[in-house]
């Protein structure tokens, strides 16, 4: 098992120059080839009404006046990297055009929500929406971090689910690249979450990762996992992505709405 294409999210925003030296970083470590997926339609804004539809037409223009230098800027990085890359325009809302293409890609990496330009706000869903409804893991890359030059620490936010289960298993070929590897579990309400992280270890032991694992008594799993990623150093944390309600359509759960609001590493996500 192992890395071999990458998807990335192509825009005008705050956080693109980040998640591309991010997903370079992963590209260059792994030998994975890098695609880019530029999108002309602004995400979340439906084709209805007259008013809207003229405004949509601007908001199109402006992206295709955009895209030059976005595809630059892509060009010119990958191409000093030495990594195998690629550019696509797409037509269609950028969360339906990366979605579709999820179950073709071994990772797909976008940027957490930030608060600033038109662009910014016109991505502002983004990231729960892709890590609560594609088949695949989706790398959320903190705006305004430093950016490491290898993935060297990762974390493992565990907890015996489906949806951590997921998370593991997509991010082994991450987690055989890394130096270090630490399984965390935090109390909560769950008794066995302790001996479930012990058993954790030695499952990733079989798959040739050597992971120490840390359980901790707290209450708070979110503020737990911040504060153990900063004493950690963490460069990943691996994590899975959890919604209150299987009805509600894209309703996060506690840990999952705040790992989102405020990335303390890049976010490693799979549901």
């Amino acid at each position: 098992m192992s890395l071999r294409s990458i998807l990335l999210h192509a825009a005008p925003d705050s956080g693109f120059a980040d998640r591309l030296a991010f997903a370079i970083t992963l590209a260059r470590q792994s030998g994975a080839a890098l695609k880019a997926v530029y999108t002309l339609h602004p995400a979340g804004v439906p084709q209805v009404g007259r008013a809207l539809s003229i405004y949509i037409n601007e908001l199109m223009h402006e992206a295709r006046e955009k895209e030059a230098g976005i595809r630059a800027t892509f060009e010119s990085a990958t191409a000093a990297a030495g990594i195998t890359a690629s550019w696509e325009t797409a037509p269609g809302d950028v969360t339906k055009e990366l979605r579709n293409l999820v179950s073709f890609v071994d990772l797909t990496i976008v940027s957490e929500t930030t608060d600033g330009t038109v662009d910014d706000q016109l991505a502002a869903t983004l990231p729960e929406h892709l890590a609560l409804a594609c088949n695949g893991p989706v790398v959320v890359v903190p705006t305004g971090k430093k950016v490491p030059d290898r993935i060297s620490r990762v974390l493992i936010a565990w907890k015996p689910s489906r949806e951590a289960g997921h998370a593991v298993r997509f991010s082994i070929p991450l987690l055989t690249l890394a130096d270090e590897v630490e399984v965390l579990t935090v109390a909560e309400d769950m008794p066995k979450a302790s001996e479930s992280g012990d058993k954790l270890a030695a499952f990733l032991a079989t798959h040739g990762v050597k992971a120490k694992h840390i359980h901790i008594d707290a209450g708070s799993a979110s503020r737990t996992i911040t504060e153990e990623a900063a004493a950690f150093r963490a460069d990943l944390i691996v994590l899975g992505a959890y919604s209150r309600s299987r009805i509600a359509e894209m309703v996060l759960g506690g840990v999952t709405a705040s790992m989102l609001a405020k990335p303390p590493a890049a976010l490693f996500f799979a549901h």
